[in-house]
């Protein structure tokens, strides 16, 4: 009796985590506009050093990245896209940081 309760109960919990799970790893890859903050302000905008994303490789503006969004790297300002990157590179030592960053770097323009 116990056994089939466990069965009855395992397949809806398996696939709620799967349903969070996937929930969780994609809400990085959605861009919100820039700008735009919980409270309907406008956040402030910095303009950044790379065009993608130095963790995930999301493309990014790189004129307007939200302060929010934003970590100092050898005086440089560093965006990213979304509020899980800069907790993660946060994490990672200078090195780490600048293996990461040198793919990423916005390229000048050319005149």
């Amino acid at each position: 009796m116990l056994s089939s309760a466990i069965r009855r109960l395992t397949m809806p919990a398996a696939f709620l985590l799967a349903c969070v799970l996937v929930v969780g790893l994609t809400a990085c890859n959605k861009e919100k506009p820039a700008g735009s903050s919980a409270g309907g302000e406008a956040a402030k905008t910095v303009a950044c050093v790379n065009g993608a994303c130095p963790m995930m490789g999301n493309k990014i503006d790189p004129a307007k990245v939200p302060v929010s969004l934003t970590r100092e790297f050898y005086g440089q300002k560093v965006g990213f896209c979304c509020g899980d990157c800069p907790p993660a590179w946060d994490k990672l030592t200078d090195n780490q940081k600048a293996a990461k960053l040198a793919p990423v770097m916005a390229k000048p323009a050319e005149k």
